[in-house]
């Protein structure tokens, strides 16, 4: 690895003369001077598309972005053809980033349209091609530096996810893995939050020890249909960012959590997941609210809150909320679906397990996720997001007659800094655009915790994580408009 460094410091020494020129990575080329190779053709078939009017949504790559419409067509089909992402798929197969330049720049495809998010993912053709003296990784560096100016150039209002190129070969010394982790280390650096945001969701194809296996990636290269899954569990939530996002709001870039197995083709946090064995209390909760549900008959609560302890204390004996909540159920129904300790699985497994069933509702509040981030920390900011996502979209088909209020995860800890409170604030970031503004209303007064200097204080919450009474009435105060609002009372 030290002899890889340095031939990429030199590299990189000698992009800044004129063998710049030189370098094949980034010379727009086109395939074989054959107007009538099967490449050409699809250029022009891609081309008919952009000449109506292009697309929202943008993937440019090579055969695995090509793949969506093969091995991931049933994924490209179940998420991304709807009007709300009008997706374009720019992948071509064999390519590397000097025909991806070319595609570009002489063949237009980015030319008459207006994008707003552009997905490329690029570079394992330019290091698998090529022996590592005839193309060093920092030629496929230069080769992606140029796409995103030539994307800036291009399509000025759009935002570029730049994905890390995929794990490749059956282990983490495959030779082909390492120079694309000696690239994808450096590209990454690429990302401002603004015009282009990182995504490196890599860990969620392998095992615990870095092995790729062939259960997703046949060849140990190209994805199948699981994992065209996993890929589109993992983007959708900063594509939804990206089309909602205001064009000055920075967007936080998705990094792999520690290595570990990835069975399902969503992330943990959006599975099913039941708390504890049968018997401990999370149990005799469940049973307790399914009763409190049956036996209260076919009615319409005015409010169902979601969510974990910092929901369940409004009403647990000794919780801090317990003598406001009591108030506010003299004027509203409320079920209280909070539980100590959950995460978005527990309450996924939660609704799959009736407890959205026997009645109806006029409001769901939810407010979820800060466990994921102190139980597991594996588990990536897009991961609870996606959890969050899978959450509503539960409650709205069940409920389609319900309004969702969605909060973001309140503060905890002393300082802004903590790790815990800033991967929280990249959750919030992802889930904002969750909310329509109708059937889903975002609801955000975590400033309201904070003292004159703009801390958390043990004022508000004792431990710096679970509301005390004066925190449980700072909540009451920013709800209470939304229950008289939806509710009529």
């Amino acid at each position: 690895m030290k002899t890889n460094k340095i031939i990429l410091a030199g590299a990189f020494a000698l992009c800044a003369s004129s063998a710049f020129a030189a370098i094949r990575a980034v010379t727009p080329t086109a395939w074989n001077g054959d107007p009538n190779c099967w490449q050409m053709k699809r250029h022009a078939e891609k081309m008919a598309t952009v000449t109506n009017g292009g697309a929202r949504v943008v993937f440019i790559g090579d055969s695995i972005t090509h793949g969506w419409e093969t091995a991931g067509k049933v994924q490209w089909a179940k998420y991304f053809t709807s009007g709300k992402y009008k997706a374009l798929n720019l992948g071509t197969s064999a390519d590397r980033t000097e025909h991806v330049l070319w595609r570009l720049t002489a063949g237009g495809e980015l030319d008459g349209y207006e994008a707003k998010c552009i997905l490329l993912m690029i570079g394992t053709n330019n290091t698998g091609h090529f022996p590592f003296a005839e193309e060093p990784p920092v030629d496929t560096v230069l080769g992606i530096r140029e796409i995103l100016k030539v994307i800036a150039e291009k399509q000025p209002k759009a935002r570029t996810i730049l994905t890390s190129i995929f794990p490749r070969g059956a282990t983490g010394s495959h030779p082909h893995r390492v120079r694309n982790d000696i690239v994808n280390k450096e590209i990454s650096k690429f990302a401002d939050g603004k015009r282009v945001i990182w995504c490196d969701f890599s860990d969620k194809f392998l095992d615990t020890e870095g092995r790729l296996s062939r259960e997703l990636f046949p060849d140990l290269l190209h994805p199948n249909g699981r994992g065209y899954e996993i890929w589109a569990s993992a983007v959708m939530p900063l594509i939804d960012t990206v089309l909602n996002a205001s064009p000055d709001q920075p967007i936080p870039s998705v990094w792999p959590s520690s290595p570990r197995g990835y069975i399902y083709a969503e992330p943990m946090a959006a599975q099913p997941v039941s708390h504890f064995p049968k018997g401990n209390w999370w149990d005799t909760r469940c049973l307790e609210k399914r009763n409190e549900i049956v036996d209260n008959g076919k009615v319409e609560y005015d409010v169902v809150m979601v969510g974990d302890s910092i929901t369940h204390r409004w009403e647990r004996e000794g919780g801090e909320g317990r003598e406001l909540f009591a108030e506010l159920k003299k004027t509203y129904r409320i079920l209280n679906l909070g539980y100590g300790g959950d995460c978005t699985q527990h309450v996924i497994w939660r609704m799959d397990n009736g407890e959205l069933e026997g009645y109806t509702a006029k409001l769901f509040t939810l407010m979820i996720g800060t466990n994921n981030s102190h139980h597991d920390r594996s588990a990536s900011p897009a991961d609870i997001a996606a959890g969050i996502k899978r959450i509503i979209d539960t409650i709205r088909a069940k409920h389609p007659e319900s309004k969702i209020v969605l909060m973001p995860i309140f503060p905890c800890r002393k300082t802004a800094n903590d790790p815990i409170r800033v991967k929280n604030e990249q959750v919030n970031a992802l889930i904002k655009p969750f909310a329509d503004g109708s059937t889903v209303r975002w609801l955000d007064f975590n400033k309201n915790f904070f003292n004159a200097e703009g801390q958390l204080t043990k004022d508000v919450m004792n431990d710096l994580l679970h509301p005390n009474a004066k925190g449980y009435r700072i909540w009451a105060d920013a709800i209470l408009p939304v229950f008289r609002d939806v509710c009529g009372k």
